[in-house]
């Protein structure tokens, strides 16, 4: 287990050049590839997203009042606390619905790995997370026998298939499969 504050997330330029992702986990290679990514990236005006392609993706607002995308002929509102699924194939355009938001975006190569993420609100057990982020001000969890304080936008890194419980306040979880 290991603890990433989150000033210590890596910025990172977004494949169209449109903006700044902040990179909290991935498992990239010595090639500087990746099969899986999760990053926070603030959205502040409407626009394009990255064309990835290959790359299946889930999103979940964490601040702002959220947004539309409009991918592959469909309409996705983008609420916060909800994730979303859909395809880097696709071209998807985001409209802001009231001022800039911030995302959590979990990119996955297809065929090459399984992964989802949630938001968790209730005190309990959260079985197989890969990677927390505290998305309130103040987050308790406990891992391995031993409470964290977390704050704001920190996320615990945890490789083994233990349990993490979460004690207070609110967290997304990446789940591996």
């Amino acid at each position: 287990m290991r603890i990433q504050r989150s000033t210590e997330h890596r910025a990172m330029p977004w494949a169209n050049g449109r903006g700044t992702s902040y990179e909290i986990a991935c498992d990239r290679g010595n090639d500087d590839q990746w099969t899986w990514r999760l990053a926070i990236a603030p959205v502040i005006v409407d626009g394009p997203f990255s064309l990835l392609p290959g790359v299946d993706r889930e999103l979940v607002v964490i601040e702002g009042n959220g947004m539309v995308l409009e991918t592959d002929g469909k309409t996705l509102e983008c609420l916060p606390g909800e994730v979303v699924q859909f395809s880097g194939d696709a071209s998807t355009y985001a409209r802001l619905s009231d001022g800039p938001i911030v995302d959590l975006g979990l990119m996955m190569v297809r065929g090459s790995v399984v992964a989802s993420m949630s938001v968790v609100t209730d005190a309990g057990e959260v079985i197989g997370s890969r990677v927390v982020i505290a998305l309130s001000e103040k987050v308790e969890i406990e891992v391995e026998g031993s409470l964290q304080q977390l704050k704001r936008l920190d996320a615990v890194i945890h490789e083994d298939d233990g349990a993490i419980c979460l004690m207070s306040g609110v967290i997304a979880c990446l789940v591996m499969f």
